[in-house]
């Protein structure tokens, strides 16, 4: 079959932030963007403060990649708790995550003064001993909601047989998405030759761009001509099992969703990892790419690899570009459209549900309208 793929998506979003000091950016960007609000704030000071040529903040930064991964693991149970249930039949479970969008708040608030995580200004204030107790809240709630209480049992799985073996008389959430795939043969559907984006040097990125365009960089990213994909699967492929899945079923549906699964899992020892670096004063590394009122920053979102590029004269937004990961995954030949075309049901309904689940796996961070055209 074939596909295609027309994006939507305004270019004036960016538009607003020319003229603009590094603080209004501040200020603007966090209301332009309700999905990975966190990634994009992090972003844009990220960009600000290395334009600016202010000195990095190891252990503020720690924080706020914390609050990072904490906007993943909610992203990520949005779609397993109000999507999957959909594609098996079953009511969305509105109420475990409405308890999970409470974390967000009570994290910055106890990481940051008066909760301000993403200002020229802001001022770390860990009350770490709380912030222990939230992430063992937070790790209570997501193996209850998402995997029925044997969370530790998933990731301890390294092979298929044992994934199987953890699948039967499975009530939890994941365990009957799984099931359902394995039962309809589904676990390689989308499987395309697409690899994941390697890790990009933000001077060869920057030259990349200008070389390319700016405007058509970001609208059809690409790296040294290829089309690449930046989804959660870049971050989890050392996972034994999903390496194990992978040669077996490629980028296929059953990997994508274990992906997501394992990198849930994963979130709440991370949280923990962080809070310890905040605590005894190591932070994290910060690279930094500026020159001459220009910087790039790079950011791992939920959905994959945020870029933001800012250029500043005499201290206001002379230009500024957003390169999201939708832009790599949706892009007309990328990850999205091969799957796409590799599908192979036996009726349009199936078809349809094969390309929502896929679709889903991969996730867009806006609304989209899937039409089947019979030829």
């Amino acid at each position: 079959m074939d596909a295609r793929i027309t994006s939507t998506r305004p270019d004036a979003a960016t538009r607003v932030l020319l003229g603009k000091t590094p603080e209004q950016v501040l200020t603007t960007v966090p209301l332009l963007f309700t999905l990975c609000g966190n990634a994009q704030a992090y972003a844009a000071l990220l960009a600000c403060r290395t334009a600016l040529d202010i000195s990095s903040e190891p252990k503020a930064d720690t924080a706020r990649e914390l609050l990072v991964q904490l906007e993943t693991l909610r992203e990520h149970a949005w779609r397993i708790l109000l999507d999957w249930p959909s594609f098996i039949g079953l009511a969305p479970d509105k109420t475990h995550l409405a308890a999970l969008l409470k974390f967000d708040a009570q994290f910055k608030q106890r990481l940051f003064q008066d909760g301000m995580a993403f200002r020229l200004d802001s001022r770390l204030a860990p009350d770490i001993a709380r912030l222990s107790g939230l992430v063992a809240e937070l790790s209570a709630l997501t193996d209850t909601a998402i995997f029925n209480g044997r969370q530790a049992d998933f990731q301890a799985l390294d092979t298929e047989a044992q994934l199987q073996a953890w699948l039967l008389q499975n009530p939890a959430i994941a365990a009957r998405l799984l099931d359902f795939l394995y039962r309809q043969n589904w676990e390689a559907i989308g499987q395309n030759p697409i690899a994941c984006l390697p890790e990009l040097d933000g001077q060869a990125l920057n030259q990349h761009m200008q070389q390319e365009g700016l405007t058509a960089f970001v609208r059809t990213p690409h790296w040294q001509g290829r089309c690449f994909e930046t989804t959660l699967l870049n971050r989890q492929l050392a996972r034994p099992l999903i390496g194990e899945l992978c040669s077996q079923y490629g980028n296929g549906l059953v990997v994508r969703i274990l992906g997501r699964l394992s990198e849930v899992a994963g979130i709440p020892s991370r949280l923990n990892q962080l809070l310890a670096r905040i605590n005894d004063g190591t932070g994290l590394p910060m690279t930094r790419t500026a020159s001459d009122g220009l910087a790039l920053a790079q950011v791992q979102a939920a959905r994959g690899l945020l870029i933001h590029r800012l250029v500043l004269r005499q201290g206001r937004v002379y230009d500024y570009r957003i390169v999201a990961p939708t832009e790599w995954n949706f892009h007309p030949e990328g990850v999205v459209v091969q799957g796409l075309r590799c599908l192979q049901a036996q009726n349009p309904d199936g078809l349809r549900q094969q390309a929502q689940l896929l679709v889903n796996a991969i996730d867009p961070c806006v609304q989209y309208t899937l039409n089947l055209i019979e030829r």
